[in-house]
């Protein structure tokens, strides 16, 4: 997408801003509040907001994100765990840590300090279980199913290598590269997106279809432009390369088939967010048909 549309869409953001800086802020007696608060709503809260803006490739240097940055940085940190949470349901939560530090890196905002301490949480206790996982009611899991089940969270796994994924290389610690490669190790188990179980079916019925921006859940695109910024090699990214090829269109473009809906502005309009799609999809496929690897030929 060429910088002038971005920016244009950037300021039809930025004008929708409330005196906070924030987007749709809870208020006393709603059911989410305060816990929730900068989270939903869905998917146009001050959170998803600011991811769409990365995701979009907006200006880092834009000084209207230093506030809401930093509020929901305070708001959902836990200064006893040293992670982000919203709340022991869902603790520890991958997803959100990993938006957190995806955050974080792209708008090179706030204390490498903290992001340290995410990188430590998360090499100890982040689990890569492939249905033969029982979860115990003890720390730190506490009978967090949704994201330690049987099987770990595929989408906390994604959302937590995003995040690591833009930290620049020279800032990485050996136990952010160790947490990476993990990440990457659990994706080729499961060739991108697929049951390792059952190589033919999907691991997430909605993984094949192509949405922007990348919210909670993303795509398969999503997932292999991640590997593309790794320089992940791997015969086991063939499978969702040829489905990628699949979905494009004859004049070289390829359709949102999973629209997000309640975004802070429509992205329908003017087929913007096939254009996003699109850009993504060539930059991709134009790595690994460059690469001197065969089997991405």
């Amino acid at each position: 997408m060429n910088k002038e549309k971005v920016d244009s869409l950037m300021a039809k953001i930025i004008e929708s801003q409330d005196e906070n800086k924030c987007w749709n802020v809870l208020q006393p007696g709603d059911k989410y509040y305060p816990e929730y608060n900068y989270y939903v709503p869905n998917y146009n809260s001050t959170l998803w907001t600011l991811i769409f803006l990365a995701d979009m490739g907006c200006d880092i240097h834009n000084e209207e994100l230093e506030k809401p940055l930093k509020i929901i940085s305070d708001h959902f940190f836990d200064k006893e765990n040293k992670i982000y949470t919203i709340g022991k349901s869902h603790f520890p939560i991958p997803c959100l840590n990993g938006n957190m530090l995806y955050l974080h890196s792209y708008f090179q905002w706030g204390d490498d300090k903290r992001i340290q301490e995410i990188i430590d949480f998360f090499t100890e206790y982040q689990r890569f279980d492939d249905g033969d996982y029982k979860t115990p009611k003890t720390f730190p899991y506490c009978s967090n199913k949704s994201c330690y089940g049987k099987h770990t969270c595929y989408w906390g796994i994604i959302k937590l290598l995003k995040g690591l994924s833009f930290i620049p290389l020279e800032k990485r610690s050996d136990k952010a590269r160790t947490l990476i490669n993990k990440c990457i190790e659990f994706i080729l188990l499961h060739q991108v997106c697929f049951s390792s179980h059952n190589p033919e079916n999907y691991i997430q019925s909605n993984i094949k279809k192509l949405t922007f921006p990348n919210m909670y859940q993303g795509d398969y695109l999503e997932i292999l432009w991640l590997l593309k910024r790794e320089k992940v090699q791997s015969i086991h990214i063939r499978k969702a390369l040829d489905l990628l090829k699949s979905q494009m269109r004859p004049d070289s473009t390829w359709k949102i088939e999973r629209p997000i809906k309640n975004l802070i502005i429509p992205m329908g309009r003017r087929n913007y967010g096939n254009e996003f799609l699109s850009e993504r999809a060539r930059e991709v496929l134009k790595y690994y048909e460059n690469s001197s690897s065969p089997e991405y030929k």
